[in-house]
């Protein structure tokens, strides 16, 4: 099968790039090798004719991810790129090996870059349709791609919102969102209390799907936080900018909502979104405040730089009262120590449950999507406790951060619910890009929760 991409900003040389799909190594060509991991996924032979470049692979017989698959469509952008090529054909691939290939070299071709004068968020063009599942992926990725480079002037809890209500299909699932209002009469105090520094206003998204009765086999939960200052405990000045993604959790969130409300899938299924602004101002909330929470627990606020995790208490207890769900799993940006234990290519997995947490490991593997497990144990909650209320938000001293914050959120998991929390505030942005992903925005959670729900759900 063929399949033809064209460069979009057109140069005055036309540099031809062709892919073949080799069946059989050839003695007169010299094939070098792609390993990742060291796992070698194919061989290939770039040779040069004319204003043609051609390319020719060998599929190892041991690839089995579509992953594997995927990263030769990575590969091949980045060939392309670097050779400045203006056409480029693939030719002799089977129909579904070449859906992954495209799948891989698509979401490779897009860097946010819509406010740069003359530029577009892709390179390239194509003639291919992808399978309507791929294409819903491809869409939900950039979608959340989009959502996490979106700086905090355009994107805030409003206008979330409003982005949010047009990207899912209303014919399978429901949205509603909740204002300032409609949140105080609820009480989620500890939500409205990191909010209330700002001029822009909260928002709670409720996402559903259309035939939702009670018991709801999962319930997703994403912090979005669309501007993180750390509140009267500021951040330092250095790097503050890239605050404006510590939204990515409930980016993650909408995604899976948009894919899900498009593909359909026979679980049920429901998400919840808190979103606000960390900021500080002669409103904003204090080390020392004490906050009543939704489920009635009392918080000492220690570090106003710790504001995700009391958003997240009140909306995964909110949302577990509404929908009873089976699984909980939550996503947020939530400690710069998780960066600090697993630097930024693997999330780190929270979890009260040995089954849930091997399945979304095994997931992370299957789409690189990695993410590494890490403890709870009560010595780490003890950190938690105070002589004067009932929960601090912080630990004791600097270390095991990112553990401290995951009791505090497992305080607020109803008993007998699976839950799995992930860190991604390593793996949400990378300035230099990484395997499948240009720079920015990685898109991460998304393709590892679809291979999960694939793999738990069926078995």
């Amino acid at each position: 099968m063929k399949n033809q991409f064209n460069l979009i900003n057109k140069s005055n040389q036309s540099i031809k790039f062709s892919i073949y799909n080799s069946n059989k190594i050839t003695s007169s060509k010299k094939y070098e090798s792609y390993k990742y991991n060291t796992k070698e996924i194919f061989k290939y032979n770039i040779s040069f004719e004319k204003s043609e470049i051609k390319l020719s692979i060998y599929i190892s017989s041991s690839v089995s991810y579509n992953f594997y698959n995927r990263v030769i469509g990575s590969f091949v952008f980045t060939l392309a790129s670097k050779y400045l090529a203006t056409d480029i054909k693939f030719e002799n691939f089977e129909e579904k090996l070449l859906d992954e290939i495209i799948l891989g070299f698509r979401q490779k071709d897009f860097i946010f870059s819509k406010y740069k004068k003359n530029s577009k968020n892709i390179k390239y063009k194509s003639n291919f349709n992808l399978t309507k599942k791929n294409s819903s992926l491809l869409k939900s990725i950039n979608y959340l791609k989009e959502l996490v480079s979106e700086p905090s002037n355009i994107i805030y809890p409003d206008s979330f919102s409003k982005i949010a209500g047009k990207n899912y299909n209303k014919s399978n699932m429901t949205m509603k969102i909740l204002k300032e209002d409609k949140i105080k009469k609820i009480g989620l105090n500890c939500l409205l209390a990191v909010s209330q520094g700002s001029a822009r206003k909260p928002r709670v998204l409720k996402f559903q799907k259309k035939d939702f009765k009670k018991n709801v086999d999962i319930l997703f939960v994403g912090k979005g936080v669309c501007f993180d200052s750390g509140g009267i405990s500021i951040k330092p000045s250095a790097g503050m900018e890239d605050m404006k993604w510590d939204m990515g959790g409930a980016a993650v969130t909408a995604a899976i909502m948009k894919y899900l409300s498009e593909t359909n899938p026979k679980l049920s299924y429901a998400g919840i979104v808190g979103l606000v602004e960390n900021m500080p101002s002669s409103t904003a909330y204090k080390p020392g405040d004490i906050i009543k929470s939704y489920k009635g627990i009392n918080v000492e606020v220690l570090n106003t730089d710790a504001e995700g995790r009391l958003v997240l208490a009140d909306i995964i207890t909110y949302g577990c009262e509404i929908y009873n769900p089976k699984i909980v799993i939550d996503f947020a940006t939530l400690t710069g120590a998780i960066m600090v234990a697993l630097g930024q290519h693997y999330a780190g997995l929270f979890s009260n449950d040995d089954k849930l947490a091997l399945k979304l490991c095994d997931a992370g593997i299957n789409t690189n999507e990695k993410v590494w497990r890490m403890p709870l144990h009560d010595d780490f909650n003890k950190e938690l406790n105070s002589s004067f209320v009932d929960l601090k938000n912080i630990g004791v001293g600097r270390y095991g951060g990112s553990v401290t914050a995951a009791q505090f959120l497992q305080r607020f998991i109803p008993p007998k619910t699976k839950w799995a929390h992930l860190d991604i505030a390593g793996t949400t942005w990378k300035n230099s890009g990484d395997l499948m992903n240009s720079k920015g925005a990685t898109g991460f959670g998304l393709t590892l929760i679809i291979d999960f729900i694939d793999k738990y759900f069926k078995n």
